[in-house]
């Protein structure tokens, strides 16, 4: 399972990649959010996840944050315990 992340303004949006061609998008933030986005490819349900996200919280599209939502990374999942010594 895929997971990547962005940051737009102060909400941190989580997409993962569940079979074909959905997607689950997470917005977290002060208003967290959840959605089921379709899409052909991973480029398109990277689009959609920002467009949806800007027009749910009403964010202003020329803010500097959303014209580069471009830098994407991978979600961490791996745990570790720091009380390990």
């Amino acid at each position: 399972m895929r997971k990547i992340s962005t940051r737009i303004s102060d909400h941190w949006l989580v997409l993962t990649h569940l079979r074909g061609s959905k997607w689950r998008l997470q917005v977290w933030g002060d208003t967290p959010l959840e959605a089921e986005v379709i899409a052909e490819d991973e480029a398109a349900a990277k689009e959609c996840a920002v467009a949806a996200t800007v027009e749910r919280l009403n964010i202003e599209p020329a803010e500097e944050a959303v014209r580069h939502h471009s830098d994407w990374n991978a979600v961490v999942t791996s745990r570790w315990d720091s009380r390990l010594q």
